[in-house]
């Protein structure tokens, strides 16, 4: 493997399935190590022996990657383990919802048991569970084990110019079961925005001396979906700033909230702007 890139052919399951989250979040090949090294907070060399299977990763460092890079936990701890299930989706009651099973001998229709069996999906290498009822004709396998975890929470960055009034967003979110993150800079969420996903955003319209207008194409293109809060001073955002501010409002699907805002307000916002849970078509 390579020591720059984190390239080269992995001797583990674990290092192939983090090189493919790496390559999920479209990390540049030679960053990849120095991604890790940040995502895990570990030493660049810590690193480099556990994606070349020198040293082992453990269940604490697997989780933490996991919820750096907003991945479904029980897909990167199970190539921990020898007996792997098969990623399948759980349909019931009109929700999809990602799991791993453990699958069971082939059931005859006439035979079946059980309130759920397994049917295959749109591709070879994955299953769709259903309840018994919706099976069908369909040739399906019984389940040995069932395994789903809860979606992680939803990922919030936060950017203000008053500390104070960042670190209170981020307390109120996360107090909501929330994971908001407040970054000092837009230089600072540009970063984070190259390996990390986010739900959501709430930006101060004006940082330092200029607006954060520039950030916004970066914003929207990492997170087309995402609800954009824009906060803003009355006694700063004037004249040809108000013209921006909607300009930038219009272009980017943003919402704005004057200060001072009710957090709850906030909170409120950004949950009827998340993206749906994936549900049955």
């Amino acid at each position: 493997m390579d020591q720059d890139s984190g390239s080269g052919e992995p001797r583990l399951p674990i290092s192939k399935a983090i090189l493919a989250v790496l390559d999920r979040h479209a990390v540049p090949e030679r960053q990849r190590l120095a991604t890790l090294q940040a995502a895990a907070e570990m030493s660049y060399q810590q690193v480099r022996r556990r994606m070349t299977g020198e040293s082992p990763w453990n269940v604490d460092e697997i989780k933490q990657l996991a919820s750096h890079f907003g991945e479904p936990l029980f897909g990167l701890l199970a190539t921990l383990v020898d007996d792997v299930g098969q990623p399948a989706t759980l349909h019931l009651g009109g929700v999809a919802l990602p799991c791993s099973i453990w699958l069971g001998q082939i059931a005859p229709p006439k035979s079946r048991i059980g309130p759920l069996v397994a049917v295959a999906g749109e591709s070879i290498d994955h299953w769709n569970v259903v309840p018994l009822a919706e099976a069908g004709e369909r040739q399906a396998h019984e389940i040995k084990r069932l395994i789903f975890e809860a979606a992680p929470p939803r990922r919030v960055a936060v950017v203000d110019s008053d500390l104070d009034l960042a670190a209170g967003i981020v307390q109120f979110l996360r107090e909501k079961g929330l994971d908001a993150i407040a970054y000092r800079t837009a230089e600072n969420l540009l970063t984070a925005l190259e390996t990390s996903r986010f739900d959501g955003f709430i930006l101060d319209w004006m940082l330092g001396e200029g607006s954060i207008r520039h950030l916004l194409p970066a914003v929207r293109s990492r997170s087309p979906g995402a609800p954009i809060i824009i906060l803003t001073d009355p006694a700063r955002a004037a004249g040809a700033q108000e013209e921006e501010l909607e300009s930038a409002l219009a272009a980017y699907r943003a919402q704005l909230y004057e200060k001072p805002t009710r957090m709850l307000s906030l909170f409120t916002a950004l949950d009827l702007g998340f993206e749906p849970a994936p549900r049955k078509g």
